[in-house]
């Protein structure tokens, strides 16, 4: 412990044998546990922060045709709560897997299966407000800087883009476990784009 050098042999948590996921290439699953999961986190944010969204939106989304995206979207929970309590606006949600519900969902909702990588389908300053979340690990540093290229390129001019992602570095932490920490997260993203891209 301490500064010595483990000698623990590393081992392999990560492993899958859904055809599902080899197809897709992903590194969450896409089954009714992911989707539950899904609906379970946003209903569990929702309530802690006692919102949907940190930017100033509301009263464009009350009054206005408000034209809202979600990469990224999943099971596409945050936009049916979005859209029935805002019916005046129009909200779009993306993702690479259909989690999203096909027939049963509001008028002013729309899915598209596609790949933001592959550049987003939608003319440039498209949307008010632009929102992903929990993609943190999704990118490496090289697709980040082209994903938030395609956010800003779809969004107005006074428009909102809303990252949210966790916090989950430790506040306080010594020298060692930020050089852990930091080469950890890099080994997780190599190994990640790695496994999306065999």
């Amino acid at each position: 412990m301490g500064n010595r050098i483990s000698k623990i042999k590393p081992k392999i948590f990560f492993q899958t044998k859904s055809k599902e996921y080899e197809k897709l290439k992903s590194y969450l699953p896409d089954d009714d546990k992911e989707i539950n999961r899904h609906h379970t986190h946003h209903f569990l944010k929702r309530c802690l922060f006692k919102n949907n969204f940190s930017s100033p939106i509301e009263q464009k989304l009350i009054r206005n045709q408000c034209k809202v995206l979600d990469v990224a979207c999943g099971a596409g929970t945050w936009l049916l709560d979005l859209s029935i309590n805002y019916p005046k606006s129009n909200f779009f949600g993306l993702d690479k897997k259909p989690l999203f519900p096909k027939e049963i969902k509001p008028e002013n909702l729309k899915f598209i299966q596609a790949d933001i990588l592959n550049g987003l389908p939608y003319p440039d300053d498209e949307f008010d407000f632009v929102h992903q979340e929990t993609m943190i690990l999704a990118y490496t540093p090289d697709q980040w800087n082209f994903v938030i290229s395609e956010l800003v390129r779809v969004t107005k001019p006074g428009g909102w883009i809303e990252l949210v992602e966790p916090y989950s570095f430790a506040i306080g932490a010594g020298p060692l476990f930020v050089e852990f920490y930091t080469s950890g997260y890099t080994l997780y993203s190599v190994y990640i784009s790695i496994y999306l891209y065999i």
